[in-house]
């Protein structure tokens, strides 16, 4: 089976990182090496098993769902592997944990999506938040990095607690943690107990995928985390949570409309204040961590009208933001290896000192801003067609309206880039590795801009499967 070949992959490929690591005197390179190779051997994998239908275990299903979460969240960990070649031996703490950390995190993902019932949905949630929590904190002789891990890590715990009491409550209101039992359950009416517990455990997935209100940690995890961590905090987990939301949904939950309606709530929180917060900041990391509050917004709209064009558009924004907003914080952990600090001050005239850093930054602020031709544009295209498909016109035009807010603030950063004078005269020296893995995420963003079909297909084929039709 594929899907079981993948899964010891992940497994196995991260536990010999963290044993290979002692051995090698500097080894981050060569680990970073075995990192991105892994990630290509499990997306090949993933493409080669895309339509696999089989059951592991009773507990983990293989499905065209299943090889998407491997595809996104095998691309996201070779991103970041490739991004931290920049620091070459300078890695805080050790190269193998990290790494392995990297391969263990897409493990938990994969699990997640892939479950068949309460418990492994769980474990795989935990798994894959383990791995930000170590990620968060890795920098660990810096304060800012010690206190924002520690935030996450406290309200983490919090979140995790708050699922498993509404997963004990679901249990308790069906009689089963069987994800078909638990559907079969809704639909000859919710149990008030379950309904209940429903609505708790979206609380603490809302929670992972960083939700207004839920959203108190992501600030100062992203602030204090360098920003190659922070490029995996950005991506991996909400990839892991958007797409497992959606299983669980269709596998579980079925049509109760208090869990999509409080969805829904949540999402136009998150996409009004994160923008509007957003626009307040001058340290571009917390810009980009607010920023993301507002798309996750977004992905939780399509999510929250659902049905295969609904799922997929909430796909497609995840594949988006994946690109756009890794490339943004490899953006700036190029500028901060160069000597330049993550502020809107720092960047003033950056494109006089380092062209084409500015260049391949900009492309990626542009597409998280949502500028035609580029992917996330299409993405948040593909979100508001979806709300106006299902009459949510009022939602809609809140939507829109905020998306110019983004204009302005991710204009703000380019403004400061290209119109700006630099403080300091001289080029700067940017890492070719980060710029080489820039230059490809651009080029997907420009890709995935223009032509689309052939993701968006695939993602449509996936979730028609997952929903039955």
């Amino acid at each position: 089976m594929i899907t079981l070949t993948i899964v010891l992959l992940l497994a196995l490929g991260g536990l010999g990182v963290a044993l290979a690591a002692p051995l090698l005197k500097r080894g981050s390179g060569v680990l970073a090496g075995v990192t991105m190779a892994i990630f290509a051997l499990a997306m090949i994998l993933a493409v080669a098993g895309f339509n696999e239908r089989a059951l592991i275990f009773g507990s983990l299903e293989a499905s065209p769902l299943t090889a998407l979460a491997v595809l996104l969240l095998s691309a996201a960990g070779f991103f970041v592997a490739w991004g931290n070649l920049a620091r070459g031996e300078e890695l805080w703490g050790g190269p193998g944990e990290f790494f392995a950390f990297l391969l263990w995190g897409a493990l938990g993902g994969v699990l997640l999506v892939g479950s068949t019932n309460l418990l492994l949905f769980f474990l795989g949630l935990e798994l894959s938040a383990y791995a930000t929590y170590v990620l968060a904190a890795y920098d660990r002789d810096r304060k800012e990095s010690a206190e924002g891990a520690m935030k996450y890590l406290v309200l983490g715990a919090l979140s995790s607690a708050i699922l498993l009491y509404g997963f004990a409550l679901v249990y308790a209101g069906t009689g089963s943690m069987e994800f078909a039992a638990i559907r079969a359950a809704f639909l000859k009416g919710a149990p008030a107990l379950a309904l209940l517990g429903a609505l708790l455990a979206l609380v603490g997935l809302g929670f992972k995928l960083a939700l207004v209100p839920f959203h108190a940690w992501v600030p100062d995890a992203y602030q204090g985390a360098r920003p190659v961590a922070a490029a995996y905090l950005a991506s991996a987990p909400k990839i892991a949570v958007g797409l497992g939301l959606a299983a669980l949904f269709v596998r579980a939950f079925g049509p109760p409309d208090a869990v999509t309606q409080s969805l829904l709530v949540l999402a136009l929180f998150s996409f009004v204040f994160g923008n509007l917060w957003a626009l307040a900041q001058t340290n571009l990391k917390r810009l980009l961590a607010y920023s993301t509050i507002a798309h996750m917004g977004y992905l939780a709209l399509g999510l929250a009208i659902g049905g295969t064009f609904g799922y997929a558009a909430a796909g497609f924004y995840l594949l988006a933001y994946l690109i756009a907003g890794g490339a943004a914080f490899f953006a700036l952990e190029a500028a901060e290896a160069a000597g330049v600090p993550s502020t809107i001050e720092g960047w003033k005239g950056l494109f006089k000192r380092a062209p084409g850093l500015s260049v391949l930054a900009a492309i990626a602020f542009l597409s998280l801003a949502g500028v035609p031709g580029l992917a996330g544009f299409l993405a948040k295209l593909y979100v508001f067609a979806a709300s106006a498909k299902v009459g949510l016109f009022a939602v809609l035009v809140v939507a829109v309206l905020t998306t110019v807010l983004g204009y302005y603030y991710y204009f703000r950063v380019l403004q400061a880039a290209f119109l700006e004078a630099p403080k300091e005269e001289g080029r700067l020296s940017v890492n070719p590795s980060l710029l080489a893995l820039l230059f490809v995420l651009a080029g997907l963003s420009i890709l995935f801009g223009v032509w689309p079909a052939g993701a968006f297909s695939g993602l449509e084929q996936a979730f028609r499967v997952l929903i039955g039709l």
